[in-house]
């Protein structure tokens, strides 16, 4: 999974609604050059497996949502031969390489934590599962999408190390999918100085989902409070609650841009895509 923008563990999942964060478009960012001269990238992405026509278009119509969720100028987004092309005017190749990414969003809560380097101390026997004592997160095979269903424990690494340290986690069933998240933009709180961020708003579902599992989380001791935000297998956030939380908003913080914030904001507003989609080859 591509790393977002860079953020440190410092990441949290502030639960809440910051009202007043200023929300503001994507559209400045850095790829969207005002020059109207900005060349033209083209990459043609391949499905890990195959799809139909039908599901092909689908992947379709969100990448493309997606990329101008990004604010790329000029997009134009083709199926043909089982492949997706997509153009776009001032994109970078990192950019549309995430057009492909799975993005599926899941929040679980926390079993155990650990840190997982060389030389960090192993986890005791009887902490969580021999799978999450052997997960080595300082290994780039390690940092894997390890889940096996929504119903199944799963083990994760932090999608960002601190030190040359990353966490690693084992985590319980979701309690809460990507799909009950209505909403997800980029905003600067100007007030708070916490710089960019991305605003979430759930559905009517998922904002009761979430307080019922928030109040349940509240009564428990460090680790089993904490609520991980995962995306493709990795960690984002895994925030300790304190209490049960109402409204159906959430915001994530962290070391973000402008660019990074709307592009994960986009990924996660956008919805997952049914298979990832690999860059098979890419011109400018």
């Amino acid at each position: 999974m591509a790393e977002h923008g860079r953020r440190t563990t410092a990441l949290a999942l502030l639960l809440g609604f910051a009202a007043a964060a200023t929300a503001c478009s994507p559209a400045g960012h850095p790829a969207a050059d005002e020059d109207g001269d900005a060349p033209l990238t083209t990459a043609v992405f391949t499905p890990r497996e195959p799809l139909s026509e039908e599901r092909l278009r689908q992947t379709a119509d969100l990448m493309r949502r997606r990329a101008e969720g990004f604010g790329l100028r000029d997009v134009e987004v083709r199926t043909a031969d089982g492949k997706v092309t997509v153009s776009a005017r001032g994109a970078a190749s990192k950019q549309l390489v995430s057009l492909g990414e799975p993005a599926v969003l899941v929040l679980r809560p926390v079993v155990a934590v650990a840190p997982s380097a060389d030389g960090a101390p192993s986890p005791p026997a009887d902490a969580g599962t021999a799978e999450f004592r052997a997960l080595d997160c300082s290994a780039a095979a390690g940092r894997t999408d390890h889940q096996r269903g929504d119903g199944k424990r799963a083990v994760a690494c932090a999608a960002e190390a601190v030190g040359g340290v990353r966490a690693k986690y084992l985590l319980d069933p979701v309690a809460l999918k990507g799909t009950e998240i209505s909403k997800a933009e980029a905003v600067f709180d100007q007030r708070n100085g916490t710089g960019w961020q991305i605003q979430l708003r759930l559905t009517a579902a998922g904002a009761k989902t979430f307080e019922e599992v928030t109040g349940r989380l509240a009564g428990r001791t460090s680790p089993n409070n904490q609520f991980a935000m995962v995306l493709d297998g990795a960690v984002l956030s895994a925030p300790a609650v304190n209490t049960a939380i109402p409204g159906g908003t959430a915001v994530i913080s962290g070391n973000f841009t402008r660019a990074s914030a709307g592009l994960l904001a986009a990924q996660i507003g956008g919805g997952s895509l049914p298979a990832p989609m690999d860059v098979s080859s890419m011109t400018r």
